[in-house]
């Protein structure tokens, strides 16, 4: 697996949309269906509309997290 780019301090502070289903940071957004209770948003790999924020450095430490579990299972089968 290629190394995997760390982010600046900076970068780890800006906030980001994510789905919370997924993880994924492929977070769209349609206007046209936006409601007072809805803003549209929605995840591209999932469609799941639900969606969080945080800082990058937050969605970044959960998917390295992620990441090693997933390795974890792969190395224990």
């Amino acid at each position: 697996m290629p190394n995997r780019p760390i982010p600046t301090e900076e970068d780890r502070n800006e906030p980001v949309y994510y789905c919370r289903h997924c993880h994924s940071l492929y977070v769209l957004t349609d206007e046209d269906l936006a409601d007072d209770k809805w803003d549209g948003s929605y995840c591209g790999k999932c469609y799941s509309t639900n969606i969080g924020i945080c800082a990058f450095g937050e969605w970044w430490d959960e998917e390295e997290r992620r990441r090693l579990k997933r390795e974890e299972l792969e190395w224990s089968r």
